[in-house]
């Protein structure tokens, strides 16, 4: 029953990080962004080092790095347009 729930809670994640995903692009937010990427770091996380070695399931990581990413530049271009 446990590996049930954590199926439960790393697909709810995964989900929640794609709405927040959609909603911080739509509305230029960047702060949806960035928790759509804390909202990935677990489940891709867990998948990447995993201990499989396997180089493709370490680049599993990389999502969530693009996604903190957009984040920060559409931080700062929001800051820079302030200004």
């Amino acid at each position: 029953m446990g590996l049930f729930f954590m199926g439960i809670l790393l697909w709810s994640l995964v989900i929640a990080s794609v709405v927040l995903f959609v909603y911080g692009l739509w509305k230029q937010s960047w702060k949806a962004l960035a928790w759509s990427g804390v909202a990935l770091v677990l489940p891709m996380g867990l998948i990447a080092f995993d201990g499989s070695g396997s180089m493709w399931f370490k680049l599993s990581i990389v999502p969530p790095l693009l996604i903190f990413a957009a984040a920060y530049f559409m931080r700062h271009k929001k800051v820079q347009h302030l200004h």
